[in-house]
Parts: structure tokens; C-alpha cells; sequence
């Protein structure tokens, strides 16, 4: 049986909110990071693979670990705003939530002379307010169509729980969220990627889809 959410993401246009990709393939997306543990090796495993991927970061990660940044774009991945402080609008005013993002964009910019276009609310939480903000910002929201499951309603699931629901459930078209400061993400991309290229599943350059990551 199809869910109410379900009929609703069918529904809303692109240019509102994003769930899934209009190209046949797969997109990878990662919050929270860049983890100096964690998303180097999430780096490796894409290289391996040939697979480029959308990383939403947090402006004070960036601040931490601007070499991982540099080693995102030279690899050819692309950058989305993920806030500065991961701060829902629910915790913050209009103009602090304005000012989070706009933050996070400022320290962003050296890395890809430019901004970004792509930005995700903390938790995926969506309101007015987050609206209004990102209309202000010029931005567009990508939020996802399932999810790797070492946060929210999979959080109890084991690496190899992941991957067999993953594995069964995801197809073409759909926007993967994961966090590259878990090491269960990482365990779950040794076990997974292999299997979806021997399947033939296709991955989605998120630079050819997209083509307004960026705008100067």
C-alpha cells in the first residue's frame, strides 16, 4: 500500500523540493562530515568505483578539515550546504537560520569559487521559515527517497541489517542519504557497492544531472 508521504513526494515539482532524480540511476548523499576518520575512506571506496556523490556539509567541519574538502572537489564530487552548526529552524530564529546557512556558504566558496545551489535542512526538517530562507539564499532543497538507516527509524539496524534492506529496496531514480561520520555507513559501502555494480545499477554523476550546482 502506497503512504500518504509517499504520494506527496510523487507530487511536489522538482524545483520545490527533490527526492529523487529525474535520470535512471542512483545518487549518493552524505550529511554531516567531512569526518577525518570516516570520509577519506568513503572517498577511497567512491574512487574504487568510479562513483561520484553529493557530500552536504557542515560549515564547522569545514573550518576543521579543509584539506578533506579540497580532496571532495578534486575528486569530482560535489558540494551541497548542510548548515553551519546543524541547527533545525525549530532552535533557531528567521534571521539565525539565515545566517547559519549564509555562514556555511561563505566558507564554502573558496573550495568551488562559487556557492552552492543545493542545500539540505538539518534532520530534512522542512517549514515555512526554512522556505522563505531558501528562497532568500537563492538555493534549492534535495532531500531523499531512502535512507542508509544508521540515523532516524533504521538507527537500531546493524551494518549487514542495512545492506539486506538496501540491497531489496533500493532502484533507479532514488537519492540515497548517508553520513560519512559513520563507520556503520562505511562497513554497509564495503559490503554494498559491489554488489549494486555486479547488478548492473548505475550511478548517477551528480554534476551532469544537476547542472546549477553552483551559482557565483
Amino acid at each position: 500500500m502506497t503512504s500518504l508521504k509517499s504520494v506527496i513526494k510523487n507530487i511536489i515539482p522538482p524545483w520545490v523540493v527533490t527526492y529523487k532524480t529525474a535520470e535512471k540511476g542512483i545518487l549518493l548523499t552524505f550529511d554531516d562530515g567531512p569526518d577525518p576518520d570516516i570520509t577519506p575512506l568513503i572517498l577511497d571506496l567512491l574512487e574504487q568505483y568510479r562513483i561520484h556523490a553529493v557530500f552536504f556539509v557542515l560549515g564547522k567541519q569545514v573550518v576543521k578539515y579543509p584539506k578533506i574538502i579540497q580532496r571532495i572537489v578534486a575528486n569530482g564530487h560535489c558540494i551541497g550546504n548542510h548548515s553551519f552548526r546543524h541547527k533545525t529552524a525549530d532552535e533557531l530564529s528567521f534571521g539565525d537560520y539565515s545566517d547559519d546557512l549564509k555562514k556555511c556558504q561563505n566558507i564554502l566558496k573558496p573550495f568551488i569559487t562559487s556557492s552552492p545551489t543545493l542545500f539540505r535542512p538539518p534532520e530534512g526538517r522542512l517549514s515555512f521559515l526554512v522556505w522563505f530562507v531558501i528562497k532568500y539564499h537563492r538555493m534549492q532543497v534535495m532531500l531523499w527517497s531512502i535512507e542508509s538507516g544508521e540515523w532516524g527509524k533504521y538507527s537500531h539496524e546493524s551494518a549487514d541489517q542495512m545492506f539486506d534492506r538496501l540491497v531489496s529496496d533500493i532502484k533507479p531514480h532514488d537519492i540515497v542519504l548517508m553520513h560519512d561520520n559513520s563507520r556503520k555507513v562505511l562497513l554497509l559501502l564495503e559490503k554494498l557497492l559491489p554488489v549494486l555494480v555486479e547488478k548492473g545499477d548505475e550511478f548517477i554523476n551528480p554534476k551532469q544531472a544537476f547542472p546549477y550546482l553552483h551559482h557565483h
